[in-house]
């Protein structure tokens, strides 16, 4: 399956403990960056469902915000990149 999942994480002014770092390197695990809150790739639905119950611990529910868009397959959805396609960019690093 094809997985973008983008993020919108509250700052550490809003909370007790800064969770941002946690939350990226449970993604990062699984999925190549693309933005700075945006990964995409091909996902076994075994990892997608570790990393749906990972993120879930460190995320602060009532301040953050996790979205996850599955594809059954790359080939019914289209991607295109107005400017420098990061994908293979410097967050593959």
């Amino acid at each position: 399956m094809y997985l973008i999942l983008v993020y919108d994480i509250a700052g550490r002014e809003l909370k007790e403990r800064d969770n941002s770092r946690r939350i990226r390197k449970t993604i990062e695990k699984y999925l190549p960056r693309v933005q700075y809150s945006v990964y995409e790739g091909e996902i076994k639905a075994s990892d997608l469902k570790k990393l749906k119950a990972e993120v879930g611990k460190h995320a602060d529910k009532e301040l953050d915000s996790i979205i996850f868009y599955e594809f059954a397959k790359l080939s019914h959805s289209k991607r295109t990149v107005v400017g420098i396609d990061k994908l293979d960019s410097i967050f593959t690093e």
